[in-house]
């Protein structure tokens, strides 16, 4: 059975904890024989509940007549029959023994532990209790658990998680009179930010212990809740403190701010393959600019530091789903959509020149100086996109990229299709016969979905509207050898090199039997052929 070991959720099971303290003598017992102990899940258990009898029912031993069948060490042995699925993925339970009254229980992961003698025994984490008799106890309370294990990240959310706990009312009532005396008597300076910092550190730390004391048993003895804790108290100082202290920080940061303010109006004139972006992943991304672009508006480091995250995501999603498209439509890229840590970089630089995001080097000081806790699962990840964005500042702050050239036409992945068909028409109603620039750009492309499709359209439409004229002014196809010039007076005036490849022209001289017209339409890139085919 190929199930991973949740050694977070055994590091915080209150029934495990228990297992190791209270109930000792069962869990050496199990140790011993080598049986098989269930963890039912953390949001399933009542604390309040433990007791031996619920012990002994999660600890399985094997039957002596069934394989795969398990009976627990309780004497009284309430679960009457449990045995394992094919799969072994989930637990049969028929507490009664009638049959239709059966319950499959799921093994959410598996750990496989030694005892003293190194012998091996299981240890399984599972949804639920094993016997309907305690479900009904704590059933109830799941989902107000539930709540209370969910990392809170908005300011609305930690603030009312705080105020939620009726027993820590005065110690709230402490905390804001904590952060009122700061706000009022603590001179922020520059140069001392990190003594704000420590000062700001120990007032959360001091309320975090307050409020711990003030609630009761078993909620002051969930380490889950504890980190979700930490962390809403965390949010709720910086959030109160944010006006005396951010705009400290951006007086310290001045010069990079306006460095980088520099170089994102520099950067966005530019096309990204000049500053490091794979030409497969050069794409618009504006998911990631919008949600970087909201990152002033945010008050905690927490909402920052999540706010990074998205737009990284934002990101990758939006390369790998651009470059999944391009080999839908034919286009053969050198490697799959798998961004290394190389290439995320020149990518974010486009985003937070796009997003205009000057105040990002203060934001980044802020985070990383005043966060403190870290209630999430993916802690790992967080750490990462902050990584991420600082080596992305860096780069922009220290490079010198005066001598970009910049472009006022861009790479055709750049323009909608929407702004294309705007171009050509407009080119259109003012007469003009030349391609252009973003014609021009498209028609020397690799991309058939726009550049070669857009060119052949606009070949064809302007040929057979010149056939059309010609034909109202009598124009008659004597022979073949007339052939070669339907349009004359366009070709002596226009020779549309961007149209008409030299490779096209040529084929054209050495053909005897078809004009610009006929030859045209078989040289089509949809590679269809007209008329009647043998």
């Amino acid at each position: 059975m190929a199930l991973s070991a949740d050694n977070d959720e055994l590091e915080i099971n209150p029934f495990y904890k228990a297992l190791q303290e209270k109930f000792l003598p069962v869990f050496e017992r199990a140790q011993h024989n080598c049986y098989w102990i269930c963890i039912p899940q953390s949001e399933s258990i009542n604390p309040h509940n433990l007791d031996s009898t619920f012990a002994e029912t999660h600890v399985l031993r094997p039957s002596a007549l069934f394989k795969g069948h398990f009976e627990t060490i309780y004497k009284a042995n309430k679960t009457k029959q449990l045995y394992l699925t094919d799969d072994g993925k989930h637990f049969i339970v028929n507490v009664t023994g009638e049959k239709g009254r059966e319950e499959k229980i799921k093994i959410l992961s598996e750990e496989l532990a030694y005892n003293k003698d190194l012998k091996p025994y299981k240890i399984l984490v599972i949804e639920k209790p094993l016997h309907p008799a305690f479900e009904a106890r704590y059933k109830e309370k799941n989902q107000v658990t539930k709540y209370l294990h969910t990392p809170k990240v908005s300011v609305k959310e930690c603030s009312d998680f705080l105020h939620s706990f009726s027993d820590a009312k005065q110690n709230m009532s402490e905390l804001n009179g904590s952060i009122e005396y700061f706000n009022r008597h603590y001179m922020v300076l520059e140069d001392y930010l990190d003594d704000a910092a420590k000062r700001m550190g120990e007032i959360c730390n001091q309320a975090f212990i307050n409020v711990l004391k003030s609630l009761k048993r078993p909620l002051n003895q969930d380490n889950k809740l504890q980190e979700i804790l930490a962390g809403a108290i965390e949010s709720y100082v910086t959030n109160s403190l944010y006006s005396k202290i951010f705009p400290i920080i951006r007086q310290r940061m001045i010069k990079e701010n306006k460095l980088m303010t520099t170089k994102c109006n520099k950067l966005n004139r530019v096309k990204p393959e000049q500053i490091g972006v794979r030409k497969e992943f050069a794409c618009p991304l504006p998911s990631a600019v919008v949600e970087l672009a909201n990152l002033g508006s945010l008050q905690t480091p927490r909402e920052k530091l999540i706010c990074l995250k998205a737009a990284v995501d934002n990101s990758t999603q939006g390369v790998a789903a651009f470059v999944s498209e391009s080999q839908l439509v034919g286009i053969t890229l050198e490697s799959g959509p798998v961004i290394t840590s190389d290439d995320l970089i020149p990518i974010l630089v486009m985003v937070i020149a796009q997003a205009k995001c000057s105040q990002l080097p203060s934001d980044l000081f802020y985070i990383e100086n005043f966060m403190w806790e870290a209630a999430d699962k993916d802690r790992d990840n967080l750490s990462y996109c902050l990584v991420s964005f600082k080596a992305a500042v860096q780069y922009m702050l220290s490079t010198d990229f005066s001598h970009l050239a910049e472009k006022k036409t861009f790479h055709e992945k750049e323009i909608s299709i929407e702004e294309l068909m705007k171009k050509t028409s407009q080119s259109e109603s003012s007469g003009q016969r030349k391609p252009s620039q973003h014609t021009s750009i498209l028609s020397s492309s690799s991309n058939p979905q726009a550049g070669r499709l857009e060119k052949q359209l606009s070949r064809i439409s302007s040929l057979l509207e010149k056939a059309s004229l010609e034909e109202m002014n009598g124009g008659q196809e004597n022979d073949k050898d007339k052939l070669k010039s339907n349009f004359p007076d366009r070709i002596m005036r226009d020779p549309a090199p961007d149209l008409i490849p030299d490779s096209e022209r040529r084929d054209r001289q050495n053909s005897n039997s078809l004009g610009d017209f006929l030859t045209s339409l078989q040289r089509d890139a949809f590679d269809q052929p007209f008329g009647k085919q043998s």
